[in-house]
């Protein structure tokens, strides 16, 4: 998703990727340019990514916070990111469409670490997917002008403003794609202070979902009945709670969206979330209301 610091692995390239990346079973479609207007009619007709959830736009990929988690605990802050291939060179170097990585950011010492990043055949983290880099060991402190910056900035920076923000779209730095290898340990950094606890409404409110209530989209699948069976696999994780499916239209397809709601707040929504992930499941939080 974002460009490595030095020493970092480069991507991959093999059959097996390009063979994996046959799943998307059709000819995907790239903006014809990184104009602002040209982006957003693109993101509108083949993402679900809201504009202003995004924070930065590479030649490879255009990169948006899914959830965010605040500091405490003596910890700084937490963002779950996901990015949508942008160009067919880097569909064809990963076999991905979509990936998303769990980020966590040390404010004052202005450093990441990244999680397993995971890669999707098809947009909008749906069809097979696959681990196309392992977590970082250590910490890293990203390049300046890169869309790993960016995702650190967005998460501590209070008066950060995304690409689609401002009128004209701001392109980050080339970087490469997603590795399907594991990175060498970076450069330890020069010791730091603990983390700066950054008040938890900062990040929450930034990148809180639009009006119209937040759910939980745990899936999405060809027909009703498998978008179905998705919601009762989940048993009692979501008793008391309400489930849907919604219909929606993605690069001329047909897709049925399993949804959970009656959440009490964003935050509740991201733990679901949190749970779902750590069992393995797919789940990000979004804006929506039953239809």
């Amino acid at each position: 998703m974002m460009r490595a610091s030095a020493g970092a692995a480069a991507v991959v390239l093999g059959l097996g990727a390009l063979a994996w990346a046959a799943g998307a079973q059709e000819q995907p479609a790239f903006p014809a340019s990184l104009e602002r207007a040209t982006l957003l009619a693109w993101m509108q007709r083949e993402t679900d990514i809201m504009p202003e959830r995004v924070v930065a736009v590479t030649p490879q990929s255009v990169t948006s916070v899914v959830s965010t988690f605040p500091a405490g605990g003596g910890q700084g802050p937490r963002v779950v990111i996901r990015a949508e291939a942008l160009s067919a060179e880097t569909f064809a170097r990963t076999g991905s469409l979509s990936w998303h990585v769990s980020l966590s950011a040390d404010c004052q010492a202005r450093r990441v670490r990244l999680g397993e990043t995971t890669g999707y055949a098809q947009r909008n983290l749906l069809g097979e997917r696959r681990l196309l880099r392992e977590a970082d060991a250590d910490w890293r402190i990203p390049e300046a002008g890169t869309a790993l910056e960016y995702a650190l900035r967005a998460a501590c920076d209070p008066n950060f403003q995304g690409p689609f923000q401002t009128k004209t779209v701001k392109v980050a730095a080339a970087e490469g794609a997603p590795s399907t290898t594991a990175a060498p340990p970076s450069p330890s950094p020069a010791p730091a202070p603990a983390p700066r606890a950054v008040p938890a409404a900062v990040p929450v409110a930034r990148f809180a979902p639009a009006a119209g209530g937040i759910v939980a989209q745990v899936g999405a699948a060809p027909s009703v009945a498998d978008a179905q069976n998705l919601l009762t696999t989940l048993g009692r994780r979501v008793e008391g709670r309400t489930t849907w499916v919604e219909t929606a239209q993605v690069g001329g397809k047909t897709w049925r969206r399993a949804l959970v709601g009656g959440f009490a707040s964003a935050a509740d929504a991201q733990a679901f979330c949190a749970e779902l992930k750590s069992a393995g499941r797919a789940c990000f939080v979004r804006a929506g209301k039953p239809g």
